[in-house]
């Protein structure tokens, strides 16, 4: 519970410095919403991949929640 709300509050304040670095056109404070999009882009291919490489194993964690 406390990982998730820091987790929610570091992506509030990652999206808040994108909006005002946004509206005051300064590229340094838009660069963080910008790492933690590649970030998770490679983390949903890298999830991608693996329901394509083991769909056996996939399902047998679905069964057994």
């Amino acid at each position: 519970m406390c990982i998730a709300t820091a987790i929610s509050l570091l992506m509030i304040l990652i999206c808040g410095m994108a909006t005002y670095g946004a509206y005051k056109q300064h590229a340094a404070w838009i660069i963080p919403f910008f790492c933690y999009q590649i970030f998770d882009f490679a983390l949903n291919t890298l999830v991608a991949i693996s329901v394509l490489v083991y769909p056996s194993t996939i399902q047998d964690y679905l069964r057994q929640l």
